[in-house]
């Protein structure tokens, strides 16, 4: 969100919290917890350290906010006990620390939907070789797409990112021995 937009956020709360203490707060107490809510909101807008500074000043302001708009004492009274103030810190606090946790996780989901989307990317490139093709029985060629047959090794090559090497399997070696015990050529 944009500085300017969180200050005037800030100020139209800051506003819209002395006109109901204005003209609402006088006549139906208790209106405490507007006081917390404000400060709960300047925390989520900008962090623990700001929350904590509005609650501080506040508090020295509590008397005359009050007195102005004309609060009974008992009102007065509990709006600047210390279980008030430290609720409001508390607030200050609570709200402060979401903030960060939910900025932190924030970031976290973007730098995980840009990996995502690298693997997408990445995934989208491998090719998979699947379905039925033409072998032959006897010298192992396959039928390439356009009809024409070509080695298996060559083939897959092409289709995958397969290499290969060539070498002769153990059965192979025993099966083409000459007589002399020698391979066949």
């Amino acid at each position: 969100m944009n500085k300017y937009v969180k200050l005037i956020l800030v100020v139209v709360a800051t506003m819209g919290y002395l006109l109901v203490l204005r003209y609402i707060a006088p006549s139906r107490e208790p209106y405490y917890i507007l006081s917390i809510a404000l400060i709960g909101y300047v925390a989520w807008l900008y962090g623990m350290a700001t929350g904590l500074i509005a609650a501080m000043l506040l508090v020295p302001a509590t008397y005359h906010i009050y007195n102005q708009f004309n609060v009974s004492t008992s009102y007065m009274a509990v709006a600047s006990s210390p279980p008030y103030i430290a609720l409001k810190i508390l607030t200050a606090g609570a709200m402060g620390l979401l903030h960060n946790r939910i900025a932190i996780l924030s970031k976290k989901e973007t730098v995980q939907a840009e990996v995502n989307e690298n693997l997408q990317k990445t995934l989208s490139e491998v090719r998979e070789f699947g379905g039925i093709h033409s072998l032959c029985t006897s010298c192992k060629n396959i039928m390439n797409d356009d009809g024409t047959w070509e080695p298996i090794d060559t083939y897959l090559k092409e289709k995958t990112k397969a290499e290969f090497s060539h070498g002769i399997c153990p059965e192979c070696v025993r099966k083409y021995k000459t007589a002399d015990g020698e391979p066949a050529e």
